[in-house]
């Protein structure tokens, strides 16, 4: 998100909660955006209330009606109808993030979002997933993003060693631990750099699934807007991992939908 906005000539800088919470370090801005599924989690919640005393402008973005952040936020956006039952949040993030790439370009995520999956669903169910126990997600700028958030969710569903990311940074070290039991997961731009990666991964026995204009699952071209539809082979992704390892993955363990802390 913040790669797309600072493209499009607004100046952005991405925080989490916990930092925000922690550190003094808070840029100059003329407002700040909250993100959070249920408007509980503690360290958004404390980051809200000190933006505030920064004279910051705060606006909220949940699914949860008169939760707390909606209690600190000036503003807030609450998108009830995209509460989901799953401690993973997968529908809501997108369609989240497809709302604010909105805001600065129109385009038409419904059309495309239904033949993605479908072909996200036919491609990875002939991949034999029962083979791979180590998945690497590569990309840049906004696709880098994509990767991290892929990469967590196949950890979270599917309990999986899971890596991300720069596509030229992945020889620099990391590529020491592929395998024949690696799916590398590259969400490309479609530059011949990335395709040659492709050619050094599979000569060392690596297997590579294509998400690009012209790869595996095929995602339009819109300069970065495309980035919710990148979204949709890697959650299936995570979820096919899931069943296949017999784990219910809208229940992982050790998790919970809102993190909660002491004090």
């Amino acid at each position: 998100m913040k790669e797309i906005l600072n493209k499009n000539g607004y100046k952005a800088k991405v925080l989490t909660g916990g930092h925000v919470m922690l550190f003094d370090d808070i840029p100059d801005s003329d407002v700040a955006i909250l993100i959070t599924r249920t408007g509980e989690s503690t360290e958004t919640v404390q980051a809200a209330k000190k933006l505030s005393r920064r004279g910051i402008k705060t606006i909220g973005i949940t699914s949860s009606k008169n939760s707390s952040i909606t209690q600190q936020c000036e503003e807030n956006i609450t998108l009830d109808f995209t509460e989901e039952k799953s401690v993973v949040m997968t529908g809501s993030f997108v369609f989240i993030l497809a709302m604010l790439l909105n805001g600065i370009e129109k385009n038409d995520y419904y059309n495309y979002s239904e033949k993605i999956l479908e072909d996200s669903e036919k491609i990875i169910d002939q991949l034999a997933l029962e083979k791979y126990e180590h998945f690497v997600f590569l990309g840049y700028d906004e696709n880098y993003g994509i990767s991290k958030e892929g990469a967590l969710k196949l950890q979270e569903m599917a309990l999986q060693y899971v890596e991300y990311h720069e596509p030229l940074e992945y020889r620099h070290g990391p590529i020491s631990t592929l395998t024949n039991k690696t799916l590398v997961i590259l969400n490309s731009k479609g530059m011949k750099e990335e395709k040659e990666l492709i050619d050094d991964i599979e000569r060392l026995g690596g297997k590579v699934l294509l998400i690009s204009a012209d790869g595996d699952v095929e995602i339009p071209n819109m300069k970065g807007f495309e980035a919710p539809l990148r979204l949709i082979p890697i959650q299936y992704l995570g979820y096919k991992k899931a069943i296949q390892m017999g784990y219910n993955p809208d229940s992982p363990k050790n998790l919970s939908k809102s993190v909660k802390l002491r004090g």
